[in-house]
């Protein structure tokens, strides 16, 4: 199994990426979430991949982070949810939001993303509702962690950048540093978050 790439980006769109590793072009199916959290074409990047090998094809899914990865393999176990549908699941929110919209049984805010119907949304909720925090407790946004996000938008927005894009690259960044185990104060925060802005481009 074809367990992480690492390589440089050749082409990259909001469903695909192509990495070039050691001359080998690798198609790589992702989400919105990570094609935002790469860097431009001609860098650099690391994926963390799952191979589904199907009786005709073998697709490669790319992930900017584990607990991204762990969330789509959730998804994908559940009848009915194929790759296609994960992957715009994992489009539609971070796996953070998908936690919490779980938790709270939150069929409606589920039903708000294509291909999502009433009974696939009680499904992911019955489903996941057990499974779902092995990923990583759903953060709390109290004390140090709110106060570590309020600074660090507050810091793009004064830089010039729109909030629900400061805020989506802030939720990224903060959730690729619980991935590498780091605790980041605001400088670092904003500099994770200032590349993944200009992975966009």
């Amino acid at each position: 199994m074809i367990a992480r790439l690492e390589g440089r980006i050749l082409e990259k769109s909001p469903s695909h990426v192509i990495i070039d590793c050691g001359g080998v072009g690798y198609r790589v199916h992702i989400s919105l979430t990570t094609s935002e959290a790469l860097p431009p074409v001609g860098h650099q990047t690391l994926l963390h991949t799952h191979l589904i090998v199907r009786e005709d094809s073998m697709e490669l899914v790319g992930f900017a982070t584990q607990s991204e990865r762990d969330a789509f393999l959730l998804l994908t176990a559940i009848p009915g949810v194929g790759m296609r549908i994960a992957l715009g699941i994992l489009s539609a929110m971070s796996v953070t939001e998908l936690q919490h919209a779980v938790l709270a049984n939150n069929t409606v805010q589920l039903q708000r993303i294509p291909g999502v119907g009433r009974k696939t949304a009680e499904r992911l909720v019955l489903e996941l509702r057990e499974r779902i925090a092995a990923i990583a407790p759903a953060p709390s946004l109290d004390g140090d962690i709110a106060s570590l996000l309020g600074e660090s938008l507050s810091a793009l927005l004064v830089l010039g950048y729109n909030r629900q894009v400061a805020e989506k690259a802030l939720r990224t960044a903060f959730e690729q540093c619980q991935d590498d185990g780091e605790h980041p104060n605001v400088e670092q925060l904003v500099k994770r978050a200032l590349r993944i802005v200009a992975g966009q481009g």
